[in-house]
């Protein structure tokens, strides 16, 4: 029987190996892009089922058209693009050491205090903490971390490994929350692009992918390769309009 699939992590399905595979740049959760937007959707299932035509496998291909806006109008006068309504510390060189990063990322983490604390207000709840650190002491882990990798656990109970991987999604757990506190956050795309590109924790979370992929720890090699930062971050796809190829 011939089968086709979306695959929304790419990594997986080179290990899996499936017949035919269509790896599209969205989010978990989302193989089809945004909720409501049948044309688009439409042109995804096609470009899946298209691959029904291939006589042999395995096939994995890559959907060059991204998640257009979640159609979110904006008043462009008050707000261009993500903008923060408080000022957050200014990115650190892109050569600055770890102990830099590491002392801006703490000042970030600051400037988004009063949104985080919004956020939790007004929402009632908060998905940050399965860590069981402190933000800061979870900030303070991944910055030694990035400046020396035998620096040790804040916890006992864990390895090194998934302590480090809760503490960086507790991060990033909070930052998202702080800036969709704002209003005219836009779409779930525009944090992401904002995360991973214009604050320093996203400065961090590069660098620790680069470091977890040339460690001799499987876990933290696996990290380095599939958790920290998203497949579209690392391949973004051309904006082509139903470019599947």
């Amino acid at each position: 029987m011939a089968t086709t699939q979306i695959s929304l992590i790419r990594i997986h399905t080179e290990k899996t190996n499936p017949p035919r595979a269509l790896w599209v740049p969205f989010e978990l959760g989302r193989p089809l892009g945004v909720p409501g937007d049948v044309a688009f959707q439409t042109r995804v299932l096609m470009a899946a089922l298209g691959l029904l035509d291939r006589e042999s496998g395995p096939v994995l291909i890559d959907c060059t058209e991204d998640v257009p806006d979640d159609g979110v109008e904006y008043d462009e006068d008050a707000m261009t693009g993500m903008v923060c309504a408080i000022d957050l510390p200014k990115l650190p060189d892109a050569n600055a050491p770890a102990s830099v990063l590491g002392q801006a990322l703490l000042g970030e983490i600051d400037g988004l205090a009063p949104w985080y604390d919004l956020a939790v207000r007004s929402r009632g709840r908060t998905t940050v903490g399965p860590s069981g650190l402190e933000i800061k002491a979870a900030a303070k882990f991944l910055a030694d971390f990035l400046e020396d990798q035998s620096t040790r656990a804040p916890r006992d109970d864990l390895e090194k490994g998934r302590v480090l991987k809760l503490a960086y999604e507790d991060l990033k757990a909070y930052y998202t929350e702080s800036i969709t506190a704002q209003p005219g956050y836009g779409a779930s795309l525009r944090v992401e692009n904002w995360l991973f590109n214009e604050t320093t924790f996203g400065r961090a979370l590069w660098m620790l992918r680069d470091i977890c992929r040339a460690s001799d720890d499987e876990y933290e090699k696996y990290l380095g390769g599939n958790s920290i930062v998203p497949d579209r971050q690392i391949n973004p796809p051309n904006s082509i309009k139903g470019a599947v190829e």
